[in-house]
């Protein structure tokens, strides 16, 4: 049978594609559920199609060594600058010297951790992580 996609919402008809009958009519969410394995978005490339746990690192793909170390000193100066922060906040009550460290620790950890995490996701073949996501210089 023909089927015609009208309304997003449940039980909205909507003329979608004219010519059909009445008949033909089902709701996207009627056809989702009655077809939803069928259902391929076309921006899903095949690295959906593999299974999740086999690695899908590509051979071509470089790894991104100084994008790596630069990664890896942001997470580790922001892990430092936290708590230094701290102790100096907590520990010799100065103000002026502790706040300017916890200000500065999010600014440099987050980057840091965010990019690590890309590139080691990467480099391990999970699926959706690419080397192309670290932000590279160009060259």
């Amino acid at each position: 049978a023909r089927h015609r996609w009208s309304g997003v919402e449940m039980g909205k008809k909507a003329d979608v594609m004219p010519g059909l009958d009445k008949d033909d009519e089902v709701s996207l969410l009627d056809a989702v559920q009655d077809r939803g394995h069928e259902i391929v978005h076309e921006d899903e490339g095949r690295e959906m199609e593999q299974p999740v746990g086999q690695r899908q690192r590509r051979k071509d793909e470089i790894f991104p060594t100084k994008e790596f170390i630069l990664a890896l000193s942001l997470t580790l100066g922001g892990i430092t600058f936290l708590p230094i922060g701290l102790y100096e906040l907590l520990g010799r009550h100065d103000l002026r010297r502790g706040i300017p460290f916890l200000c500065i620790s999010p600014f440099v950890l987050f980057p840091g951790v965010y990019h690590l995490i890309v590139i080691v996701r990467a480099y391990l073949g999970h699926r959706g992580f690419r080397y192309s996501q670290v932000i590279r210089r160009p060259h």
